[in-house]
């Protein structure tokens, strides 16, 4: 499905407990080494130039710039920045409202775009987190009301920086590309578009996904976390589940983070993915998904309920089919489904035994499936009984009146 005008995602529901924990991951990704100096392993032979003074009034024009970024030059990549870098205002003035770009602004950065993106590899980690940084702000800049008419020729290089961000041998720079991608999701310029416009922007950000996506099996955690959030901002559910995979993630801020930012997604996060989250090894992650449940409604007596069909000793899972058929705030038939695919082969007979007493068609359907597929022979059995006994107790069909039902 494409990626038209979406709805802006938020609402972080444990984002502190993350943010706590993704504090360490920042800091163990920040990139090292001097400015300007070349990606690792990658840069033998190739020199940084700065320019002096003269050089750098003698190539003040655009073109001149463009081929100064081209060769990785320091002082054109600051003039650049300068250029996109978003007014922040004076210290404690409080946020400064973002400044759209000029047509003037836009042909420069225009020609700036080439010059990066001809010279990105002779950068180092640091001004290349910075390009990708960039890229994110003239994206801002141009979303702002009005739009110079050349907007669409800023899409394709940006596209191209990102990309090559996404890849890059540095994992901050591929963690700043992956929050400016999760940002361009509900990018729109400042202007009103045509669907020519529409289905170019849309084109745009689909071909951003694929490489975002692989984000998420990234040797560094950092990176992985970085991907979960900007693919939790992705409005489109089919598209941003693939994060969920990281649900399961060896560190544990990673794990919050898909909580976080899937928690007011139920569609894409599941209560049944979540669930087992309550037993996990880490007390943050543990509480983060209590959290999560808390605010879709479940209160504390169910959160105790739901933990015992995850508890790790099948006696305890087994307990709760008394308590589930007990009660009257639930439709016990769902949690019973849950329980009848149990490991334990006593949960899944105490689950069976409950489901026999429902009537509705889910809980007729699922005893059909053990009695046609169980692993224990002794469960398909004891289906096999209970939809006889099930069947038999249907009341008869009335007889017929010998008259024909004919359609009107």
């Amino acid at each position: 499905m494409p990626l038209g005008r979406g709805a802006r995602m938020g609402l972080g529901i444990v984002g502190v407990v993350g943010l706590v924990l993704a504090a360490g991951l920042a800091v163990m990704m920040a990139p090292s080494g001097p400015t300007g100096a070349g990606p690792e392993g990658a840069q033998e032979g190739v020199t940084t130039t700065s320019s002096s003074p003269d050089e750098a009034g003698e190539a003040a024009g655009r073109e001149g710039r463009a081929s100064r970024l081209a060769v990785g030059d320091t002082e054109a990549l600051a003039q650049a920045e300068a250029l996109v870098a978003p007014d922040t205002g004076d210290e404690g003035a409080g946020t400064v409202p973002l400044v759209g770009m000029t047509d003037d602004e836009l042909d420069a950065w225009l020609g700036d775009l080439a010059g990066l993106g001809a010279g990105f590899s002779r950068f180092g980690p640091v001004d290349r987190s910075k390009v990708v940084a960039m890229v994110g702000w003239a994206l801002d800049r141009l979303a702002v009301e009005p739009a110079p008419e050349r907007w669409p020729e800023a899409l394709t290089p940006s596209a191209e920086l990102l990309t090559v961000g996404l890849a890059d041998a540095s994992p901050a720079v591929r963690a700043v590309a992956a929050e400016v991608l999760g940002r361009c999701w509900s990018w729109q310029p400042g202007k009103t578009t045509w669907p020519d416009d529409d289905r170019r922007i849309a084109s745009w950000k689909n071909r951003l996904h694929t490489p975002l996506v692989a984000l998420l099996d990234d040797p560094e955690p950092g990176v992985r976390l970085a991907a979960v959030l900007a693919l939790g901002k992705l409005p489109i559910d089919a598209m941003a589940e693939p994060a969920i995979s990281r649900l399961h993630d060896d560190v544990a801020a990673v794990r919050i983070q898909v909580l976080n930012s899937f928690a007011p997604r139920p569609d894409v996060l599941t209560e049944d993915a979540i669930l087992p989250m309550l037993y996990d090894p880490e007390t943050a992650v543990a509480l983060a998904a209590q959290i999560v449940l808390r605010a879709r409604g479940l209160d504390e007596e169910l959160i105790g309920l739901a933990k015992l069909l995850y508890h790790p000793r099948a006696e305890l899972r087994a307990s709760a089919v008394p308590l589930i058929e007990g009660r009257d705030d639930i439709d016990p038939v769902l949690w019973l489904l849950r329980l009848s695919r149990d490991e334990d082969e006593s949960v899944r007979s105490k689950a069976l035994e409950a489901l026999g007493h429902r009537a509705s068609p889910d809980a007729r359907r699922r005893l059909a499936e053990m009695a046609d597929s169980d692993p224990s022979l002794e469960i398909r059995e004891a289906a096999r009984r209970t939809l006889d006994g099930m069947t038999a107790d249907l009341p008869p069909l009335p007889e017929s009146s010998g008259v024909m039902i004919r359609a009107n």
